[in-house]
């Protein structure tokens, strides 16, 4: 099962008990995966899921409201081997309040581009219409990979109002355009399990964060690692230039051309030619720190570099 699936499963067994936030929720859920028919032989609002769970959670809701509904089981084999669950309300005359409860329709039953902003309230009817809207058509990355959340809908209006209740909570998402879609999302870490937090999804949430700190410890670790490899190779490559030097030297006028201090550090380097400078300061007579040690091979360097001219 993908982390998306597990967070819905977890989402779909949380059943607001006020009635405000049930609205919201499914509010949420015929707004990202919900369509209306209206015909003349009959009127109903339909939401679609593929999700057994989500399908489950709908009807409890319009139960606890006392909505008349009904719930259809459509089985595909193509493109892919699944099953769509369709939770339809009835609009007859009587019923036509759904519209206006879910923020629909105005007094006069008019349609309107954006929801009562009555549903969303208070902060559980926000967390609840959130959850709703994931539920729908959201999915979020495993945790371990790259941190990304996205909730998709049809109108930018819907899009928009979603990102209007998620900045409600501090949430800043970005929006963008997918073929004929809007898709709201947030590819911050601390965004993303923030917003898991909000809807509800604790469980994600402790795996989530583990990963994430699992991430960041790995992460940590290989930058010390390349950190310290990068440091032993140009140890290692100053050693070798270093040898080079003093065997040029050796070569042409012999170390006891050298002053003692030169001449000592010079045959340790060639003894030990893979130690640090710290440590080769160590092994000294009388031990010098990292800097006194670099001095005497900028030293070396300088005669090296001097024979060097002469032999051309």
């Amino acid at each position: 099962m993908s982390f998306s699936a597990q967070v819905k499963e977890e989402l779909a067994h949380l059943l607001p008990e006020n009635h405000c936030c049930q609205r919201a929720e499914l509010a949420a859920l015929a707004r990202v995966s919900g369509s209306l028919h209206l015909s003349s032989e009959k009127n109903f609002l339909q939401i679609s899921t593929e999700h057994p769970a989500t399908a489950r959670k709908i009807f409890k809701l319009s139960k606890s409201l006392g909505w008349n509904r009904s719930v259809e089981v459509r089985r595909y084999w193509r493109p892919r081997h699944h099953q769509l669950f369709l939770i339809n309300f009835p609009l007859r005359q009587n019923d036509s309040l759904i519209l206006r409860e879910l923020g629909f329709a105005d007094q006069r039953e008019r349609l309107k581009d954006y929801l009562n902003p009555s549903l969303v309230a208070r902060v559980c009817c926000r967390r609840a219409f959130l959850r709703g809207c994931f539920l729908g058509r959201g999915s979020v990355n495993k945790p371990g990979s790259s941190y990304y959340l996205e909730i998709v809908l049809d109108t930018v209006e819907a899009a928009t109002e979603v990102q209007r209740v998620m900045s409600r909570f501090r949430i800043v998402s970005g929006l963008r355009k997918r073929k004929d879609n809007y898709v709201v999302y947030l590819k911050d870490a601390e965004q993303v399990g923030e917003f898991l937090r909000i809807v509800g999804a604790n469980q994600a949430v402790l795996e989530f964060e583990n990963s994430r700190i699992w991430k960041e410890m790995r992460n940590q670790v290989n930058r010390l690692v390349n950190c310290e490899t990068a440091n032993v190779k140009r140890a290692v490559e100053a050693g070798l230039a270093q040898v080079e030097d003093i065997k040029l030297i050796a070569e042409k006028v012999g170390l006891g051309y050298l002053s003692p201090p030169l001449r000592e550090i010079a045959e340790l380097r060639l003894q030990y030619p893979e130690v640090s400078l710290k440590e080769l300061g160590k092994m000294l007579k009388t031990p010098v720190g990292k800097s006194g040690v670099n001095h005497r091979f900028r030293a070396l360097r300088r005669i090296a570099n001097r024979l060097r001219q002469q032999e051309e």
